[in-house]
């Protein structure tokens, strides 16, 4: 289960980041990302991407409670 919630969170804060990145792929997505300290050189989430992730996460909960 907790690598189906990493996955998750991986993915709340990738499609947050597509969303804002000046082109729409994923490489620029992650570019985003790195440069917005959501991602490390390794493409894991750093401790304000976890937090990104959270906050999307709670705000889809309580969207669909």
């Amino acid at each position: 289960m907790a690598e189906y919630k990493e996955f998750l969170a991986f993915e709340f804060v990738l499609a947050h980041c597509h969303d804002k990145a000046p082109s729409k792929n994923y490489k620029s997505a992650i570019d985003y990302g790195r440069a917005m300290d959501f991602f490390d050189s390794r493409n894991k989430l750093t401790q304000s991407g976890q937090l990104l992730a959270t906050i999307i996460g709670s705000s889809l909960e309580s969207t669909y409670a």
